[in-house]
């Protein structure tokens, strides 16, 4: 029980008078202090009114423990504190409180007094809440550490976060080690020159705002990086190598091996088969040609390049009977429909090659490309000088040209091996034409394909020249035979199948007083077809050879 002792303020009255005087205004205060069980009224001494009354003890007991008492001296009040009793579990019947029947206590005004005593009528302080039965007890506190464990604990931490710190270096050498990888692979040197790849090399794009918001810009440019990025090209080397010596197969449908692991391209077996092959109106749609032509002193010439397939038939070992089948069937067909007529508009060139083959086997075709050698060209021209001369279209002194030496070795285009991913630096003989008396000069005009026209200009005092304006259509066939053809031809021009078909649908072929179409094997069935009078090629050709030939100047 505690006891507090208040005395007046200085300032005020000692006995101030009236009904409300200090004791009472101060027993009302204090009682505001805890809730009122019931009804008060103010003390007996307070409401007479008198400071001179006697010096009676009041005591008040509340119902929340808190008692006051007036002293003797009614300037003094004292409060006794009196602690609260604890809450019950159960609900004891409420036993009443002790009142004073000679002491009265006013009544409460103020509203949390009167809240209070609403509240908890008993006097006491709230129970505290039971928990419920399905409600979890509170976990109990656990007990303190020793030192000991809190030592082990404290290197336990250290521990891992020291591990914690090793791994996240590891990862940032890792990481780093990495990206040095991906940017060293671009300083590695590529096993095939740019450019020398089987298609055209992707470009850088011209930067446009269109192109930037559409990303046509940002797909070129990773296009054109992943052209240039040379360990692509190492690990397309080593699978194609390792189909190709493991496996003796290609992976890539366009090439198929034969012995000895000699490539050779798809389209010499299925080209053939896909266009039918008819020589009756082909024949005679290059009559009705030929008729024109030499009506008006031109010429028309047909000159088949042999595949290699058909000239080294026997490296494909069993199959081959089964893969050529549609391009015998073409090569019988033009054989029994043109052989006969060496002067004829058709010249065909199968026995000299293959002849050519016998006698040195490996030194017409190269073992890695699809194309002839120097040598293989050089047969094929002698083939088309003799037709030539056979027509009297040519110097008979002309007879058994070309006549070429072998001056230089030079690197193979390899195009199969390089289909199948993979780079062979071999060596083909290169065959020249030097005619005495003879100059010659050559340039490359602009065509819409961007692969160039050559026209080749030679000249004598003393040399046969074949005269007059000769346009030949080519393929890739040709390019090791122009500069075996340009030293007998006072003009000499050579336009790609391309564009020769862009200046047939455009109606504007270039004015010749001889055209020679040179085609490659597997593309005659195709291009047989479009000279059957009717077509638009024939339709173009008839009517440039139905020009007159234009008078030399004098």
């Amino acid at each position: 029980m505690g006891r507090t002792i208040i005395l007046p303020d200085d300032d005020e009255p000692e006995n101030p008078p009236g009904v409300g005087h200090r004791a009472a205004e101060s027993a009302a205060t204090f009682g505001r202090l805890g809730p009122v069980g019931g009804p008060s009224t103010p003390h007996s001494s307070h409401a007479s009114g008198s400071p001179t009354g006697p010096a009676a003890h009041h005591s008040v007991q509340r119902s929340s423990g808190l008692a006051v008492r007036s002293a003797e001296h009614p300037d003094r009040l004292e409060v006794i504190h009196h602690p609260a009793p604890e809450a019950r579990v159960d609900n004891p019947p409420a036993t009443p409180e002790p009142r004073d029947c000679g002491t009265t206590e006013p009544e409460a005004t103020d509203p949390v007094l009167k809240h209070s005593t609403e509240k908890h009528p008993t006097g006491s302080r709230p129970p505290e809440k039971q928990p419920a039965e399905n409600q979890p007890a509170e976990p109990e506190e656990p007990a303190p550490h020793s030192a000991t464990e809190e030592l082990d604990d404290l290197l336990a931490r250290f521990r891992a976060e020291r591990q914690r710190r090793r791994s996240v270096r590891a990862a940032r050498v890792l990481v780093a080690g990495f990206a040095a990888a991906l940017l060293a692979v671009w300083l590695l040197d590529p096993p095939m020159p740019w450019g020398e790849e089987n298609r055209k090399i992707t470009s850088f794009p011209d930067v446009s705002p269109s192109g930037l918001l559409s990303g046509a810009d940002s797909q070129q440019t990773d296009e054109a990086l992943r052209d240039r990025l040379a360990l692509r090209q190492y690990v397309t080397e080593a699978i194609g190598q390792a189909s190709r010596d493991r496996l003796g197969t290609s992976l890539n449908p366009a090439v198929v091996l034969g012995r000895n692991r000699t490539p050779f391209l798809s389209e010499d077996f299925t080209l053939p088969c896909k266009h039918d092959f008819d020589p009756a109106p082909v024949a005679a749609g290059l009559d009705r040609l030929t008729g024109i032509a030499q009506a008006n002193g031109k010429s028309l010439m047909v000159a088949i390049a042999p595949d290699k397939s058909a000239i080294m038939s026997g490296v494909l070992g069993k199959r081959a009977d089964a893969l050529l089948a549609c391009s015998e069937q073409v090569r019988t067909q033009t054989e029994q429909t043109w052989a006969a007529d060496p002067d004829g508009p058709v010249v065909i060139s199968w026995d000299q090659l293959q002849a050519a083959q016998d006698e040195d086997p490996g030194s017409v075709f190269q073992k890695g490309d699809s194309h002839w050698t120097s040598k293989g060209a050089l047969v094929w021209s002698k083939t088309v000088l003799d037709a030539l001369i056979a027509r009297g279209e040519a110097p008979g002194s002309l007879a058994g040209a070309p006549k070429a030496v072998q001056v230089k070795d030079e690197k193979a285009d390899n195009d199969l091996y390089r289909l199948m991913g993979i780079s062979r630096n071999t060596m083909v003989p290169v065959y020249q034409v030097t005619r005495d008396d003879v100059t010659i000069r050559a340039h490359t005009e602009q065509s819409p394909s961007g692969r160039g026209v050559a026209v080749f200009r030679a000249w004598s005092t003393t040399a046969p020249m074949i005269k007059g304006r000769t346009l030949v259509v080519n393929d890739s066939f040709i390019s090791r035979a122009e500069g075996l053809l340009a030293p007998y031809f006072t003009k000499l021009e050579v336009m790609h199948w391309s564009d020769f078909l862009t200046a047939v649908e455009e109606g504007e072929l270039p004015e010749f007083d001889r055209i020679i179409i040179e085609t490659v094997q597997r593309g005659w069935p195709q291009r047989a077809g479009w000279l059957v009078e009717g077509q638009p090629m024939h339709q173009a050709l008839a009517e440039q050879l139905g020009t007159p030939k234009t008078p030399k100047k004098k």
